[in-house]
């Protein structure tokens, strides 16, 4: 990916306004919020020609507390990517989509039960497109539910399912919900909420003593998204599947600021071309690539 992109990226963040929070029944009140700058370097597809893309990953939480078992949460969430292909045969030669939006809306509802169960449910809908798509053509919808509980003082285990109807294709998956102090140093959790883009992964850290911390991680993530009406594959489905596996570097600022340092690879890619029924036209497979990204953590 060419310098100067990721510098645009980076500056742009830099003067937008993030928003992330997942809320819970134990979530402290107030506003999350999160935004990551970050770059996937070109890389190979199998038939010809490479591809990368720079992006920025934005969202915005908060959560209401309704009484001492149940609370409410809000999420929304803006993300931008900017592709760049070269000479992708695969695909007729032509850039199957270039700038890519994804804009959305989460409402969560937490309850905790008499004996110490914690029960969750976040409907979700967000609208998933490339610039110049109808955008009721992008819309996307579904819930995840999940069941969790403290086993012990130091460890939290559950389950979850999500339900997506997405662009043209419904998604149904399991994923596993964790938070286990090992000890002072050493926690493995879920790295990402689960969502349209699939289950929330695992990240395992470590506590270094000059109060920063490292972790390595790995998630799988699949976007679809609607083509632009007037691009090479009008009114056409887009798809991105990969496997980002990520070491990360962190610091809190402040009491309610904190960043963190994100290098890793996309592996297991796949880019996908679909017809506006949904039909496949075109499939590439993407050779590993190199990520970098920062992300900016807080609360107000």
């Amino acid at each position: 990916m060419p310098a100067p992109r990721l510098v645009r990226v980076a500056r742009a963040a830099l003067l937008s306004t993030g928003f992330a929070g997942v809320c819970s029944a134990q979530s402290p009140p107030g506003v999350s919020f999160s935004v990551t700058p970050l770059g996937q370097f070109d890389s190979n597809l199998d038939s010809g020609g490479d591809a990368g893309y720079a992006a920025i990953l934005t969202s915005l939480g908060t959560s209401w507390r309704i009484d001492e078992r149940s609370s409410l949460g809000a999420r929304l969430r803006l993300d931008y990517e900017d592709w760049n292909f070269d000479k992708p045969l695969g695909f007729g030669g032509e850039q199957p989509w270039d700038r890519l939006y994804r804009a959305g809306i989460s409402l969560s509802y937490g309850f905790r039960t008499e004996g110490g169960w914690r029960l969750g449910l976040t409907p979700t809908i967000e609208s998933s497109g490339e610039s110049g798509a109808n955008f009721s053509d992008t819309l996307e919808y579904g819930a995840t539910a999940t069941v969790s509980r403290a086993v012990r003082p130091d460890l939290t285990l559950g389950l979850g399912v999500g339900v997506f109807e997405k662009i043209e294709d419904t998604s149904a998956f399991p994923f596993l919900i964790i938070d286990w102090r090992i000890n002072d140093r050493w926690r493995l959790t879920n790295p990402f909420p689960a969502g349209p883009a699939g289950p929330a992964g695992l990240e395992l850290s470590y506590t270094l003593d000059s109060g920063w911390t490292a972790g390595v991680g790995a998630a799988y993530r699949s976007y679809r998204f609607r083509l632009d009406s007037n691009g090479p594959f009008p009114d056409g489905v887009g798809e991105h599947k990969f496997i980002p596996v990520f070491v990360q570097l962190g610091r809190d600022l402040t009491e309610n600021l904190s960043f963190k340092l994100y290098a890793g690879a996309s592996t297991g890619t796949t880019l996908r071309v679909e017809d506006e029924k949904g039909k496949r036209l075109y499939e590439e497979d993407q050779d590993t690539a190199l990520m970098l990204g920062v992300s900016l953590i807080g609360r107000f």
